[in-house]
């Protein structure tokens, strides 16, 4: 007999007589945690903050050929939780946000265009039974209450819905002098999802959501997919994990316990006494993506981006619709640049961007490609918006902003793909640890 075949039928032995009646089978031991998994590296582990960076819905259309983004939750945990899913204009003010309650090993798919065409939240409630391997629907110890949890979701009223998407479509608030987003054709913005300890309505610019409301149980895990199903100008989707953001340390009551953290996600919101309070792993600046554009196959490269904004806003963001780039180099398939954006703002270059936002590579905000036969490439992105080291610093520190980005190709109207760029530093790193590509300017034109 093989050594091989050995092995496998020694394996099918050791687990029939694991699994033998009357006999109990041990779930596998927790893994121990390690300096790396409570880094600020950012992974797809369980985490306590979701992030959809970017989402577009065309609300004008029947949903069978809009423009449309789902997401998905779900609760890895025996224990029940309730997540917060707050809607962001692409300038980082809540345009709407619902709670959703999760039973042991919940999962809750939301469908963007359902939300904000229709209307229509997600129903869930505390009140269903939970799976008999769950936890009962009381059973966190860091809940402190679930009124409201026996029937969130449902079709909110035309007042709010239409308020929601002006929001999200032009930019309107009821002030003609203050933007709260862009206009633009499709609902677009960002999406966070937290774990909470009850189903409050409190709004997430208030500094008792992050004090009182937000918890740190790194539970929820999800993905999302970007469609589009019209034949005609497109047919196709791509999709992706959510950004993972963990609590570090994770577990205990809203507003207990610190972090070693310098500085964290939600920094912009918190209490001025308390401002890593959230304890969110905070997100990096510098990243290196690809893209194709052209060729035989029609190729198409965005960047969908999520950019820290450079004020909080109570109720007016307009300065989050126009965040400066530090630099922007773009390489071509010989590693030629074509241009070199170092230091932006010095140079008097005024390359901006929206907090959420999804441009094509062809975009005037990149450096042009090369005259030449090649398609394709990579981009040297250093997002800091420096505003964290000038006189009107709205972060807790003197520090780089944060950012996010996701490559989104798409090809012949039919296929697409997203993935994450590749970051070059954390979150941790600082101003003085990203690395400053030293290139010509005058040789780089």
């Amino acid at each position: 007999m093989s050594r091989g075949l050995f092995a496998v039928l020694a394996s099918l032995v050791v687990s029939s007589a694991l699994a033998a009646p009357g006999r109990a089978v041990r779930p596998p031991a927790r893994p121990v945690t390690i300096d790396n998994n409570s880094s600020c590296d950012i992974g797809v582990y369980p985490a306590a903050t979701l992030l959809l960076p970017y989402f577009e819905v065309d609300v004008r259309k029947a949903v069978t050929d809009a423009p449309n983004t789902l997401f998905t939750i779900i609760n890895t945990r025996r224990t029940p939780q309730i997540a917060r899913v707050n809607i962001w204009t692409d300038a980082g003010y809540p345009a709407m946000w619902f709670n959703v309650f999760l039973t042991g090993f919940d999962v809750q798919p939301i469908s963007m265009y359902d939300v904000v065409a229709r209307g229509l939240v997600p129903a869930t409630s505390n009140a269903l039974a939970a799976g008999d391997r769950s936890a009962p629907n009381g059973g966190n110890p860091n809940f402190v209450a679930l009124e409201g949890c026996a029937s969130a979701g449902g079709a909110m009223p035309a007042a709010v819905l239409a308020q929601m998407q002006a929001m999200l479509t032009t930019g309107a608030n009821g002030d003609s002098a203050c933007r709260v987003g862009t206009e633009h054709e499709l609902a677009t913005g960002y999406v966070t999802v937290d774990v909470v300890n009850s189903c409050s309505n409190v709004s997430p610019l208030d500094i008792a959501y992050y004090s009182q409301v937000l918890l740190y149980d790194n539970a929820l895990t999800g993905d999302y997919e970007r469609i589009n199903p019209d034949s005609a100008v497109g047919n196709h989707a791509g999709g992706n994990p959510l950004v993972h953001i963990k609590a570090l340390p994770e577990g205990g009551p809203a507003g207990s316990g610190s972090t070693a953290l310098p500085y964290t996600f939600y920094d912009r919101y918190t209490p001025a006494g308390a401002r890593r309070i959230d304890r969110r792993q905070p997100l990096p600046a510098a990243f290196a993506a690809r893209f194709i554009q052209g060729g035989t196959g029609r190729f198409q490269t965005e960047f969908a981006m999520w950019r820290e904004g450079v004020t909080a806003g109570a109720s007016c963001v307009a300065a989050n619709t126009s965040i400066p780039f530090a630099s922007i180099v773009r390489f071509d398939e010989l590693g030629n640049p074509s241009a070199s954006y170092v230091k932006a703002e010095a140079a008097g270059l005024r390359l901006m961007t929206a907090a959420s936002s999804s441009p094509p590579t062809t975009s005037s905000l990149f450096p042009p490609m090369l005259s030449g036969p090649g398609v394709s490439g990579w981009m040297y992105l250093d997002l800091d918006n420096r505003v964290g080291a000038s006189s009107t610093n709205p972060y807790s520190s003197n520090r780089t902003s944060q950012n996010w980005l996701i490559v989104h190709m798409k090809a012949d109207g039919r296929y697409a793909v997203d993935y994450d760029a590749t970051t070059l530093a954390n979150g941790c790193s600082g101003a003085g640890q990203i690395q400053t590509l030293n290139i010509n300017e005058r040789s780089a034109q």
